[in-house]
């Protein structure tokens, strides 16, 4: 009979004991690292190419993105000499976007800095080495999850410089070679990979 009472008197202990504590939502629910390839035309006579990297938070409706971009332009002709050009931003958007089911629509704006650097090829006298950059950008894309985890991203957009370089070379007799600018309005394409968590 005492073994009974001891028993019935164990479990109504246990019992009344709190429950395990849930785990806890997390404060910052959308996390995501993105990795895509990118084209960007107009900025420059030719075609610029590079990779494009960013850190996401913040939640499915409304998101953060802050990166870089590495790209590079081929040489192009000016004047006597050819002019091949290496661009490194960072990057910072605001985001708003959708998701449904396994598709993701997102639209973002923001803003890029950083320089430019140059390499004058066949140049009597070359010009700066290299220059600041600024740009205001605005992105949209669309992703496709393969996976919970993994999905393919891929989108387009627009970058307006605003504080870009000018390139200006001399010839052997002084002569000042024709000045180019960045484009007033540069687009770009874009495709990679995303994983979220």
């Amino acid at each position: 009979m005492g073994a009974v009472l001891l028993t019935s008197a164990g479990a109504s202990a246990s019992d009344a004991q709190d429950p395990p504590p849930r785990e806890r939502e997390r404060i910052i629910p959308y996390r995501a690292v993105e990795a895509q390839g990118i084209a960007m035309l107009q900025l420059l006579p030719r075609a610029t190419y590079g990779i494009d990297g960013a850190f996401v938070f913040g939640w499915p409706s409304f998101q953060v993105r802050v990166g870089g971009m590495f790209a590079g332009t081929p040489p192009f002709r000016m004047g006597q000499g050819r002019l091949a050009n290496i661009l490194a931003v960072g990057e910072i958007d605001l985001c708003v976007g959708r998701d449904v089911i396994k598709h993701q629509i997102r639209m973002c704006a923001g803003a890029q800095a950083g320089g430019m650097k140059h390499r004058w090829l066949d140049y009597e006298r070359p010009g700066r080495d290299a220059t600041p950059f600024a740009a205001g950008t605005l992105r949209g894309d669309y992703r496709f999850a393969v996976t919970e985890r993994i999905g393919i991203l891929g989108g387009a957009g627009v970058v307006v410089p605003f504080v870009g370089p000018s390139f200006r070379a001399y010839d052997q007799f002084g002569v000042p070679t024709p000045m180019i600018f960045p484009g007033p309005v540069a687009g770009f394409l874009s495709l990679g990979t995303s994983y979220r968590w």
